[in-house]
């Protein structure tokens, strides 16, 4: 069969032949897989940046859409270990790696959007505590695929108010389900949120952007701040003054921060959660065209690409 591999770091993904995944065990299932997503975490392990993945070689992706070879039966499954790749015309998983679907779901769109989609119901679940009624959710980084459909498992999740942070105001206009918006200013520093009154920061940016939103923000309550993504690729020092000054909790979400267990035990939550949503539609790339696909700047300014065999 043919699977998206990684020989080295600096080169990205190849097209090649392995042999098919041994047949399944009593306690294993044999997927075909319909469509896998190419979310920004397969991106950064296929890069080698990634804690999470960091030996060659390296098979591509962490999640997909498939059908039961034994019964046809629709499933998502997702695995983060370093030894698992999506990106294959077959895979053998534990059962508990995988969860029913209904025949209604397009395997393209819910393969693109359960791991972006992931990131912010883990946060809230998971790297928040007391949270009141109808809480606020500030959003920064809301244009992207992940700040999307974060404000749809912010509502599914008991929040009354939602605001997004991008730079795109026409963009941040077009968004379903946002409350507010802030436009964020060049220079980073001439973005105005002094009059944000939220409950929890959901940050995909990091950076400047975030100690700025951190300085200047004035909430009269505890501000919850969860790190979910970086996508400014820019490290900052948090002054110990501004941690003692404020009411602020400050933490971090992903593979690491919460147990494997209990991310599959969410994922339980979400895929039947999610599967009843009208999820975006998702830009399909066949697998054999990996290599070229993976330098095309315009086909990933598409976003939501997923890869099918």
């Amino acid at each position: 069969m043919h699977i998206a591999q990684v020989h080295d770091w600096s080169e990205g993904p190849r097209y090649v032949t392995v042999d098919d995944p041994p047949a399944p065990t009593e306690t294993q299932i044999q997927l075909r897989v319909l469509a896998a997503g190419l979310h920004q975490v397969v991106r950064s392990r296929a890069s080698g940046q990634h804690y999470s993945a960091n030996s060659l070689p390296h098979s591509v992706g962490v999640d997909c859409v498939g059908r039961d070879v034994a019964t046809g039966k629709l499933y998502y499954c997702v695995n983060m270990q370093a030894s698992f790749g999506s990106f294959a015309e077959l895979i053998t998983v534990a059962k508990g790696t995988v969860h029913a679907l209904p025949e209604s779901v397009d395997p393209l769109s819910f393969a693109a959007s359960v791991n972006p989609g992931m990131s912010s119901w883990l946060a809230l679940t998971q790297r928040t505590s007391n949270l009141p009624k109808s809480y606020t959710v500030l959003i920064v980084g809301a244009t992207s695929a992940s700040g999307r459909l974060a404000v749809f498992v912010a509502k599914a999740l008991g929040a009354g108010k939602i605001i997004g942070v991008a730079r795109n105001e026409a963009a941040l206009a077009k968004i379903e389900g946002l409350d507010e918006f802030i436009v964020q200013k060049d220079p980073v520093t001439d973005t105005d949120f002094s009059q944000v009154d939220c409950d929890i920061v959901l940050d995909y940016v990091y950076g400047v952007l975030t100690l700025h939103l951190l300085s200047t923000i004035s909430v009269p309550r505890p501000l919850q701040y969860v790190n979910i993504g970086s996508l400014s690729r820019d490290e900052i020092a948090i002054p110990s003054a501004l941690l003692r000054s404020r009411d602020i909790t400050i933490r971090g979400s992903g593979p690491g921060a919460i147990a494997p267990q209990i991310i599959q035990h969410e994922i339980k939550r979400l895929v039947p959660t999610m599967a009843g949503w009208g999820l975006p539609g998702a830009h399909g790339v066949p697998l054999k065209d990996i290599e070229e696909a993976w330098q095309d700047k315009s086909l990933q300014s598409k976003g939501r690409l997923v890869f099918i065999p």
